[in-house]
């Protein structure tokens, strides 16, 4: 981000601060959705905020995600975790033809969001039924990858209303491609900002959807296993293998996890 001037660095923490407490009520009400109108009415000041942030040559955009992306902000991950619950919240809605539902805002379409891919439980309604629905957001890089594993907690609701829905953080993992050796890894490591989400990422001109999340994010999961099934959090998976842009697949000795030994 190029110099500043007083005025847009107060702005943005304005802007920043904004954005943060939107996120954050929406969040909120979501985990416990008194009224459906509730939710609906935290997501619509959202995207009034991101219509009006949008406007022509706005260069406060770039800072605020900047902000944003620190763990004490709202990083990309969470922001991804929340795009999820309130699609599987307005789904369930939709499930129980709630009177409301016409008043909802609808989810971000996929132009919306760049065509970024959903996981199939979200496209196909499962999610909605699952009492738990982990998720996770990748940042890559020719050199380094770092995965935040996440979950959606159902949290049941008297009445005929849908579900609350909980974000829950998991564990961050990171991995580094230490072909030339671990002294070029530990250099790796000390040059990335590993401290912070996807800090590379936060472009402004790539932020699509009232959550602002790139584009080429993946929200993919592994498939469900007894323990989510039973409500109880499963380990962190393993890595897989790296892939680029044009889904070429890194040659084994370049991953970044490597499988276990047989037998």
């Amino acid at each position: 981000m190029g110099q500043q001037s007083s005025n847009q660095i107060s702005e943005t923490r304005i802007k920043a601060l904004e954005i943060q407490q939107l996120y954050q009520q929406l969040e909120t009400s979501l985990a416990k959705p008194g009224r459906v109108l509730d939710v609906g009415d935290a997501y619509r000041q959202l995207l009034t905020w991101c219509k009006e942030i949008r406007r022509p040559n706005n260069e406060v955009l770039s800072g605020v995600l900047e902000v944003l992306s620190h763990e004490e902000g709202f990083p990309a991950w969470r922001r991804q975790a929340l795009e999820e619950a309130y699609r599987i919240f307005y789904d369930e809605a939709a499930d129980l033809a709630l009177e409301e539902l016409p008043k909802l805002p609808e989810p971000p379409t996929s132009e919306d969001i760049g065509f970024r891919p959903l996981s199939e439980e979200l496209l196909n309604g499962q999610a909605v039924q699952q009492e738990i629905y982990e998720g996770s957001f990748t940042d890559s890089s020719l050199l380094f990858r770092r995965r935040w594993d996440y979950e959606i907690h159902r949290i049941q609701q008297t009445g005929v209303t849908p579900s609350g829905r909980k974000i829950v953080a998991k564990v961050a993992m990171s991995r580094y491609f230490d072909a030339a050796g671990e002294v070029a890894g530990k250099a790796i490591q000390a040059l990335l900002p590993v401290k912070e989400c996807c800090s590379a990422r936060e472009d402004a001109r790539a932020a699509k959807g009232p959550f602002l999340l790139p584009k080429g994010a993946r929200g993919q999961r592994s498939g469900p296993s007894e323990a989510s099934q039973e409500g109880r959090p499963k380990p962190v998976p393993k890595m897989e293998p790296l892939h680029f842009d044009d889904h070429d697949v890194v040659k084994p000795r370049a991953r970044l996890s490597f499988p276990q030994p047989r037998g």
